[in-house]
């Protein structure tokens, strides 16, 4: 260890060569760690509100407990590949901490460790961690993925995670903790391995929209129970609302079914499990295919590819579910299985929809766009029911925007379908403010764009900017925003209406006019021959002569209202 004092640089940067929190300037905004320390102690910036910048170096084992403790100006930090662990608390509360750099050679990710890191933006789980604490990343709202690798999460560790939508268990995992997952409220499918034995209490409470799991049968499960009316336990899967309701509201029947998912069904079960197993083609191929020996070898396709399992889900729908995409194995399940493609589950969602909420990679999403159009051209999709699916499992923005520019780019026909006034009534309370007003803006498009006047377009939609500004709104101000915006609507195609009919009677007034002249003119040409109709070619010519363009043009601003 270096010895215990630190040095200020010209160039503003203070190097830390060793030493508690007292070696450090209260006010330092830059730092550098010396090569020579080998451990930041605990608590050593902690609370250091005007750090922005720390530089580590290669060298460096151990970063301890809250070193780093809420400093809420620290935007990004790398990781040397020589740390082995972050301690607890290391970096708690660092609000404004949007990267993180960790390396392979990491072990050990402590006790809250990321807690309430808020500005996450990316984060990525080297492939020698071993262990991940209790509560390391609660209310972090990053995507997370994790390396087979780990052998060890703590209770929490993901609670309060909006970002998730999909995720996959590593191999070596035996245990989920209590609340790992606890209010998790995005994730719609979670891949668990087969060697699960224990689900504790809470584990995923407050999952409202989980849906796609299969449970291990010899896995003992936290199940609800009732001491004399009153709720002993919150049980494994408590305010699962997606999955209670299939089940009626029973944590037995739930359990009891989902371990039992893929009885009979072994594509599907394949499908679920294919993530552990990486399955090939082959396999799938030979899978989808059974065999009947009678006077000779006859292959037929296997009807368990195309069948529903308890939760209304075909193997199509699995994988769409999936963390690990592989166009291949679409391609066989479209194309022995074409009609899973419109097959609803039951909660009345298609394989699409998942892929998207699951953040597919594009070329999958295109290669389903291109089957959708190619064996169900006439299938209209149901947009508005998607979106609101999305909206009220609290689906981040860019996913919601992802659909919706899906529809725009590649059903453009069926665009009209999508009604906007109806998602918008139908969002609940997990819909984010920001959410809220793209939906109301794209609500609008449609209506706005067929006004063809742009001087009322612009008006429109600079009072919808007015009125929309404030990002965060109160479920009460949602409504009346809807409200304003509806009645504007109205008197905007009223008036435009009226202004149309009116410039309409003034285009024909005009064109008849200038029609009349041609005749005239045709008729002194003739000089007594027989009188005839001008012709259509004559009469298209007539109207973009008229002058009705720039009259109207002219006239409009003293019809328009003040």
């Amino acid at each position: 260890m270096a010895d215990d004092s630190s040095t200020n640089n010209d160039d503003g940067v203070f190097t830390y060569i060793g030493g508690g929190r007292d070696t450090v300037p209260r006010n330092v905004v830059r730092v550098r760690v010396h090569p020579s320390v080998t451990r930041i102690p605990q608590f050593t910036f902690k609370n250091y509100d005007k750090l922005e910048e720390v530089e580590l170096c290669e060298g460096l084992l151990e970063i301890r407990n809250a070193a780093f403790f809420n400093c809420t100006t620290l935007k990004q930090i790398n990781i040397p590949s020589s740390v082995t662990r972050i301690g607890g608390y290391a970096f708690f509360g660092c609000h404004k901490l949007e990267e993180v750099e960790l390396c392979d050679g990491l072990l050990e990710i402590g006790e809250r460790s990321f807690q309430s890191c808020r500005s996450l933006k990316q984060i990525t789980i080297p492939s020698t961690v071993v262990e991940i604490d209790v509560q390391a990343f609660t209310h972090v709202p990053v995507l997370i993925q994790l390396p087979d690798s780990i052998e060890n999460i703590g209770p929490a560790a993901f609670a309060g995670n909006k970002t998730i939508t999909n995720f996959r268990i590593p191999p070596r995992i035996s245990t989920i903790g209590g609340g790992t997952f606890d209010q998790c409220k995005c994730m719609f499918s979670i891949e668990l391995p087969e060697n699960i034995t224990e689900i504790k209490d809470s584990a995923f409470f407050a999952c409202n929209f989980l849906r796609n799991l299969c449970l291990p049968p010899s896995a003992e499960i936290v199940v609800k129970e009732y001491n004399h009316g009153y709720d002993s336990t919150d049980g494994a899967f408590h305010i699962c609302t997606d999955l209670l309701q299939i089940f009626n509201d029973s944590f037995e029947q739930l359990i009891n079914t989902l371990k039992h998912r893929f009885d009979n069904l072994p594509i599907h079960k394949m499908i679920y499990y294919q993530t552990f197993n990486s399955i090939t083609v082959d396999e799938l191929n030979n899978a989808t295919n059974v065999r009947y020996v009678q006077y000779r070898t006859l292959r037929k396709l296997n009807p368990t590819g195309s069948q529903q399992d308890c939760l209304g889900m075909t193997p199509l729908h699995i994988l769409a579910c999936s963390t690990v995409q592989d166009i291949s194995l679409y391609r066989i399940l479209i194309d022995k299985y074409p009609e899973t493609l419109v097959m609803e589950d039951r909660w009345g969602t298609i394989p699409i929809l998942y892929a998207v909420w699951g953040r597919a990679p594009d070329e999958i999403i295109q290669f389903l766009v291109n089957s959708y159009i190619s064996i169900y051209p006439d299938y209209a999709l149901n947009w508005t029911k998607m979106v609101e699916t999305l909206g009220n499992a609290g689906a981040p923005l860019r996913i919601i925007q992802n659909l919706l520019d899906l529809q725009e780019e590649s059903f453009p026909d069926q665009l009209i379908n999508y009604e906007g006034d109806k998602v918008l009534e139908n969002l609940g309370g997990y819909v984010y403010s920001f959410t809220f007003i793209y939906l109301v803006k794209f609500s609008i498009k449609i209506r706005v764009k067929v006004i063809g006047l742009k001087q009322y377009r612009d008006i429109i939609m600079k009072k919808v900017n007015c009125m929309t500004e404030n990002k965060y709104l109160s479920r009460d101000e949602r409504k009346e925003i809807q409200s304003k915006v509806q009645t504007m609507l109205v008197q905007y195609e009223t008036e435009y209406q009226s202004l149309k009919e009116v410039t309409s009677m003034l285009e024909l007034l005009l064109w008849k006019n200038t029609i009349n002249k041609a005749k005239s003119s045709d008729d002194r040409r003739r000089r007594g021959t027989k009188e005839e109709e001008v012709d259509e070619t004559r009469r298209s010519q007539c109207r973009i002569n008229c002058g009705a363009d720039i009259i109207i043009r002219n006239v409009l601003p003293y019809l328009l209202p003040s």
